[in-house]
């Protein structure tokens, strides 16, 4: 028997996006929420993320969440939650 060769690429094309639009010219007086993917060292990475918007900007406030697993996309209630508190929301993957 011959090996068999398997292609990891999708066949479908992926679609085109646009950015959403910018809301803010920075992030001075900005409530900024940081959502943790509960992937390792992701929390790592979004600590160094908000001492540096700290350092760096005048945030007013940094918010912080955690999905409840990276397996699966973000609550719906966490996602309003987070939408209505935060002008901003940065989530990271870390590995």
């Amino acid at each position: 028997m011959s090996p068999i060769l398997v292609n990891p690429n999708s066949s479908i094309a992926a679609g085109r996006f646009s950015l959403a639009p910018r809301r803010f010219r920075d992030l001075d007086g900005r409530t900024v929420g940081l959502l943790n993917s509960t992937k390792l060292n992701s929390a790592h990475l979004l600590d160094g993320i908000a001492d540096l918007l700290v350092e760096r900007y005048s945030v007013r406030d940094v918010v912080r969440r955690r999905k409840e697993t990276f397996a699966r996309p973000v609550d719906d209630d966490l996602a309003r939650e987070m939408a209505s508190t935060c002008d901003v929301v940065i989530t990271a993957i870390g590995d």
